[in-house]
């Protein structure tokens, strides 16, 4: 049996992300990830979007600490924002445009981003794995607690232009997701499948 006990004086991580940094070779460092960034979508976006996307969040920055009183990032108003989804239940992820319509100038749904990697499940169908309401923040060393968000079966970051092979979830709030009610329907339909609604 493995002894669990810690050496004196040792507090043991209770998250391996924490001590990831330890745990293998650096392949690529952190100043470099501006610039693989830029290749990436380059490679997969085109000229146009990679330079939105590269100098579009520093000229936003540098209109904000120049330009006087700072302009308020607004949450637009969604209906259907709270489902109290439990899991076990089928939901769909919304259409690419109703969700687009949830976020704000920042790509923001109060405060969590929508990304590019999740736009191919819109329109899709699957089901609920559990509730994610307390995450710990390993990088600032903080527990949050998180309102009105899931997690689906299945769903894990592929780490897309990043480089990544950790598979963490996705976080899902209610307000991209539809319910499926209908029980006869939750039975027939694959989990995955693109359906649908009339």
């Amino acid at each position: 049996m493995a002894n669990s006990r810690s050496r004196p004086g040792h507090d043991p991580s209770l998250c391996q992300i924490e001590t990831a940094q330890r745990g293998g070779r650096l392949r690529r460092p952190g100043s470099l990830y501006v610039a693989s960034r830029i290749l990436h979508n380059l490679r997969n976006h085109g000229l146009l979007y990679t330079l939105r996307a590269t100098f579009g969040p520093r000229i936003s920055a540098v209109r904000k600490r120049f330009g006087g009183r700072q302009a308020v990032v607004s949450t637009p108003v969604v209906v259907d924002d709270v489902l109290a989804l439990r899991p076990g239940e089928m939901v769909e992820v919304k259409s690419l445009p109703e969700i687009l319509g949830t976020l704000d100038d920042e790509g923001k749904y109060h405060g969590l981003v929508f990304t590019p990697e999740m736009r191919k499940h819109c329109g899709k169908r699957y089901r609920v794995y559990k509730r994610l309401e307390l995450m710990f923040d390993e990088y600032h060393k903080s527990q949050r607690r998180v309102n009105n968000t899931v997690l689906l079966e299945g769903l894990v970051c592929e780490g897309a232009g990043l480089g990544c092979d950790r598979s963490c979830f996705l976080y899902w709030r209610e307000a991209w997701l539809r319910r499926v009610s209908n029980l006869a329907t939750r039975e027939t339909i694959p989990v995955g499948e693109v359906t649908e609604r009339s």
